[in-house]
């Protein structure tokens, strides 16, 4: 009895440690995973700065062109060309160039503040409710509201300016002044 309590309390306290296993960088949200590159994706990569706050990481960011790490690991592509890039530069092809730039870095500056679709996806859920809630205010209109008063009728309207021409007539205030009883008009 007393060794199956034992076990379940050592099984709860494991299954409480893993509960709370990930780190709160991952967890805020505020940093796009297709650009970001942590320190577990860091293997074979050769550290060439400080970074951001000092992490080794891989970030594209406007304000901090440099990150810590290069985008690529070295591979046998690429390694006859870093070992040709520590002479003279001039030696080098322009694509041997672009190809130590693709391996550096993930995209150019031009690639980096081209504009993307992601604006695309907030305006379509805007209009799609937009849209939701004009059909239903319809719907409610036409379907649930009761008719509107007889009082707001034209119709109705006009009646009550007729009756009260013929209550008032001769007077010199109100509708009455401004209507032509002998021709039955309006006065101009």
């Amino acid at each position: 009895m007393v060794g199956s309590v034992l076990k379940l309390i050592h099984s709860t306290k494991v299954v409480r440690s893993c509960s709370f296993s990930t780190t709160n960088v991952l967890n805020g949200g505020h940093i796009r995973m297709h650009n970001w590159w942590g320190p577990e994706k860091i293997q074979g990569r050769e550290v060439v700065g400080w970074g951001v706050k000092g992490d080794e990481f891989y970030e594209d960011r406007a304000d901090y062109w440099y990150p810590a790490i290069r985008f690529r690991r070295n591979d046998e592509i690429v390694t006859p060309i870093r070992e040709k890039e520590l002479g003279d530069w001039k030696q080098l092809s322009v694509d041997e160039k672009k190809l130590l730039y693709r391996y550096s870095f993930c995209q150019t500056l031009s690639e980096y503040e081209a504009p993307d679709g992601y604006w695309k996806l907030p305006v379509a859920i805007a209009l799609a409710v937009s849209g939701l809630a004009l059909l239903y205010g319809c719907f409610l209109s036409y379907y649930c509201y009761p008719p509107s008063l007889p009082t707001l009728e034209n119709e109705f309207k006009e009646s009550v300016i007729e009756k009260r021409l013929v209550m008032e007539k001769g007077r010199f205030l109100g509708p009455a002044a401004y209507y032509d009883y002998e021709n039955n008009r309006w006065k101009d």
